[in-house]
C-alpha cells in the first residue's frame, strides 16, 4: 500500500512539473508580448533618442571584431574585401525590467530598426554604396537594458598595399571604427578582436590582429573629440602559387639562354633562340603588371624580370659580336698578334678548348706544297734533258734559261721545229704549275685566317656564357638580400 501511495504520488509530481513547464513557457511567451507592448506601445519608446535620462551620461559601446575570412585583396584598387563578425553591446535604460514580475522572462528578441543604435562607421569604406549594417537584424535586449547586436558583415576598405616584395610580401590592412555624429561626450567606444574563427582562403594567412583606442579631431567639427577604434590585421601572402607559375618559368627560360652560348655558330640560331627567350620574358612581365598597382613601385619579381631581360638582351648582343668574329673571310685582315696571344694561346688552355689550327701548321702545310712544287719542276727540267743534250748552250745555261732564251735552237730543221715545239709546252706547263702553287698558297692562307677568326670567336663565346652565368647568379643573389 505505502509502494502504491509513492508511485502514486511520484507520477503526480511529474505530471505538475510537465504542466508548470508548459504553462511557464505559454506564460513566458505571453510575457514577452506584454513587455514587447509595454515598451514600443504604452510608452512609445523612440528609437532616434540616445537611450539615457540623464543626457551627461555616457554611452557605453563594446565592440568585438572577429575576423572571417578575406574574400579579395586588389592589388591594383588598393582594396579589401573581408567577411567579419561583428558585435556590439551597450546599455539601453529605457529598456529595462525585473524578470520575476514578468514570468521570469530575462531577454526578448527585437528589430533593431525598433531600437537606437549607436552610428558606428568605417571610416576607410570602399564600398560603392554604403550601407547601415546595423540596420534590419535582430537584438537581444536583456531585462538589464544591455542590448546585443551581432551578425556577420562583409567590409570592403581601402588598404595600402605595399607590392615591393609580391608574391613574398606581408600586408598589413587598417579598419578605422567609430561613430559618425555622436562625440566621446555621447558614446565611448571600446574595441575587441579575435582571430581565432578565421579561415585562410588558398592565398592569404593571418598573422595577428591589433586594437587600438585613439581620440580624434576632425575638420568639420574641430571644437568635438571623437573616440575610434583602429584595427590592424596583418596578413602573409602564400607565394607558392606565383613561385611555380611566375617564378620557375622565368629561371628555366633565362637558364634556357644559356645554351645559346652553347650553340654552334654554324647553326644559325643563336639569334633566333636569345629573341625567342626575350619575347617570352615580357609576356610573363606583363602578367605580373596587370595585376600591380600603377605605381612607381616595382615588386621584387618584376624587378628580376626586368633584370633578366636585360642580361637577355646583353647575350644577344654578344652573340651578334661572337657571330661577326665567326663569320669573318680572308678579306679581312689576320687575327692580331696580341688578340691570337691572349684569346688562342692562354685563354683556350684555360677554358678547356681544343684549338686546333696554329701558324706552326700553317707553315708546315706550306712547306709540303712547296717540296711538291719543287719536285715537280725538276721532274720537268729532267724531261728537257734529252732534247738539249747535245745542244748545249755557251755558258753553261741550265737547260730552262737555254729554251728561254732559245739559244740552243741554233740548228735548222725539223729538229729545231721539233724542240721549239717542246719548250712552248714546257713553258705552258710551267705556267700552270706556278698558277696552282699560288692558288694553293691563297687558298691554304685563306683558311688558316678562317680558322683563327673562328677560334677566337669560339673562346669569346666561353667567356661571353660565363659573364652571362655569373650576372645571372649576381642578380639571384641581390633579390635573394632584399627579400631577407
Amino acid at each position: 500500500m505505502e509502494r502504491l501511495l509513492m508511485k502514486i504520488t511520484t507520477a503526480m509530481w511529474i505530471c505538475s512539473v510537465l504542466v508548470a513547464l508548459q504553462f511557464t513557457g505559454v506564460s513566458g511567451s505571453l510575457q514577452s508580448k506584454k513587455l514587447y507592448h509595454k515598451f514600443f506601445v504604452e510608452e512609445a519608446y523612440n528609437h532616434n533618442i540616445r537611450p539615457v535620462y540623464n543626457i551627461t551620461t555616457v554611452t557605453d559601446v563594446d565592440m568585438l571584431l572577429f575576423v572571417s575570412q578575406v574574400l579579395d585583396m586588389d592589388e591594383r584598387k588598393q582594396t579589401l574585401t573581408t567577411n567579419m563578425w561583428l558585435t556590439f553591446e551597450w546599455i539601453d535604460e529605457f529598456l529595462q525590467w525585473k524578470p520575476q514580475e514578468w514570468g521570469n522572462v530575462s531577454k526578448i528578441k527585437v528589430n533593431s530598426n525598433l531600437l537606437w543604435t549607436p552610428d558606428i562607421t568605417l571610416y576607410n569604406c570602399a564600398a560603392d554604396n554604403y550601407v547601415a549594417y546595423l540596420s534590419n537584424k535582430v537584438c537581444t535586449v536583456y531585462s538589464d537594458g544591455k542590448i546585443n547586436w551581432a551578425a556577420p558583415v562583409i567590409f570592403k576598405s581601402y588598404c595600402n598595399i605595399d607590392v615591393t616584395q609580391f608574391p613574398f610580401d606581408k600586408q598589413s590592412c587598417k579598419l578605422k571604427f567609430g561613430p559618425w555624429q555622436h562625440d566621446a561626450s555621447e558614446v565611448n567606444l571600446n574595441g575587441t578582436g579575435d582571430k581565432s574563427v578565421f579561415t585562410s582562403d588558398g592565398e592569404w594567412d593571418m598573422l595577428d590582429l591589433d586594437v587600438e583606442t585613439i581620440t580624434s579631431n576632425y575638420p568639420d567639427a574641430p571644437q568635438y573629440t571623437y573616440k575610434d577604434v583602429l584595427y590592424t590585421v596583418h596578413f602573409k601572402r602564400r607565394s607558392m602559387y606565383y613561385v611555380f607559375n611566375l617564378v620557375m618559368p622565368c629561371v628555366m627560360v633565362s637558364g634556357i639562354t644559356i645554351l645559346g652560348f652553347v650553340l654552334p655558330a654554324d647553326s644559325g640560331e643563336k639569334v633566333s633562340l636569345g629573341i625567342t627567350v626575350l619575347l617570352s620574358l615580357t609576356v610573363f612581365l606583363l602578367l605580373i603588371a596587370e595585376s600591380m598597382p600603377p605605381s612607381s613601385t616595382v615588386p621584387v619579381i618584376g624587378q628580376y624580370y626586368a633584370a633578366t631581360m636585360l642580361l637577355v638582351s646583353i647575350s644577344i648582343m654578344l652573340t651578334v659580336i661572337i657571330l661577326n668574329l665567326h663569320h669573318r673571310g680572308p678579306v679581312c685582315r689576320p687575327v692580331p698578334r696580341w688578340m691570337r696571344r691572349l684569346f688562342i694561346q692562354r685563354l683556350g688552355p684555360i677554358l678547356r678548348l681544343q684549338l686546333t689550327l696554329s701558324k706552326k701548321t700553317k707553315g708546315n702545310k706550306e712547306n709540303k706544297l712547296f717540296m711538291k712544287m719543287q719536285e715537280s719542276e725538276t721532274s720537268i727540267m729532267d724531261m728537257t734533258t734529252p732534247l738539249h743534250q747535245n745542244h748545249q748552250s755557251p755558258g753553261d745555261e741550265s737547260p730552262i734559261q737555254a729554251i728561254n732564251s732559245g739559244r740552243y735552237l741554233s740548228k735548222d730543221g725539223p729538229e729545231r721545229a721539233c724542240c721549239r715545239q717542246q719548250s712552248d709546252i714546257l713553258r705552258r706547263m710551267m705556267d700552270h704549275m706556278r698558277v696552282i702553287r699560288e692558288h694553293y698558297d691563297g687558298t691554304e692562307h685563306s683558311e688558316f685566317i678562317r680558322g683563327e677568326w673562328k677560334q677566337v670567336a669560339q673562346v669569346v663565346d666561353r667567356l661571353f656564357m660565363i659573364f652571362y652565368m655569373m650576372g645571372t647568379v649576381a642578380t639571384l643573389l641581390i633579390i635573394f638580400k632584399q627579400l631577407s
